[in-house]
């Protein structure tokens, strides 16, 4: 990061903010991957308890192309997402290996040499959007505005924010760093509530204190 508070242009390789000596690479599907639906892929899903709630991933033989969490009872309609991203890929239930997969993101006392590895499929803006994401540290906040000043289009903040609310890859793409320029918590996808404790877990042993009056900087440091 700058003087100015933006992001400095780099690879895209970040650090989740459990697990913190892991990174990540998102590899992107080509167009004609895209446009095969998962043809000729399998994708191992599973669902397992995390610190945050009930948690769904899901893995390619390229990475992780899914990570998200649900609330009691909506388990069908969390794999249903997946089945819309890849609706030509063979889909096997796998809840033992999916709950190894979440117990190593989620577990800081896990070292893991290797990065993980995710593959997802994303219009160009979006993977922009997504890349600049794992340039936010664990610690550290960015507002929707310096984001997308970040990936080169200062004044698509509504597009930034539909990039960030599409994010397939939950915590290892932390959408969740991203707050309202005026303060608050703001949305996410997955609710409010656990997107302040997965803040507050990235800043123990302190507690988070997010400002809730306007003028917060682009991004904040802790």
């Amino acid at each position: 990061m700058n003087d100015s508070g933006h992001l400095n242009p780099g690879p895209a390789r970040g650090r989740p903010g459990f697990g913190r000596h892991a990174r990540v690479i998102l590899e992107a599907a080509t167009p004609e991957e895209s446009k095969a639906r998962g043809r000729g892929m399998t994708v191992m899903a599973g669902v397992s308890l995390s610190p945050f709630g009930h948690c769904l991933v899901a893995e390619s033989p390229r990475g992780i192309c899914h990570l998200s969490f649900f609330d009691e009872g909506g388990e069908n309609d969390a794999m249903a997402e997946i089945r819309a991203a890849w609706p030509l890929a063979e889909l096997i239930r796998d809840d033992g290996q999916a709950a190894g997969l979440i117990d190593e993101i989620f577990t800081p006392a896990h070292s893991r040499s290797s990065p993980w590895k995710l593959f997802v499929r994303g219009t160009p803006f979006q993977l922009r959007v997504w890349r600049a994401l794992l340039r936010v540290p664990a610690g550290a906040l960015i507002s929707y505005g310096a984001l997308a000043a970040a990936v080169g289009n200062p004044r698509a903040c509504r597009a930034t924010g539909s990039a960030v609310g599409a994010n397939p890859v939950a915590c290892l793409i932390p959408c969740h760093r991203v707050i309202p320029q005026d303060g608050g918590i703001g949305h996410y996808r997955w609710g409010a509530g656990r997107k302040r404790a997965m803040l507050a877990c990235e800043n123990a042993p302190g507690h988070l204190h997010l400002p809730d009056g306007p003028g917060i900087p682009s991004i904040a440091g802790t």
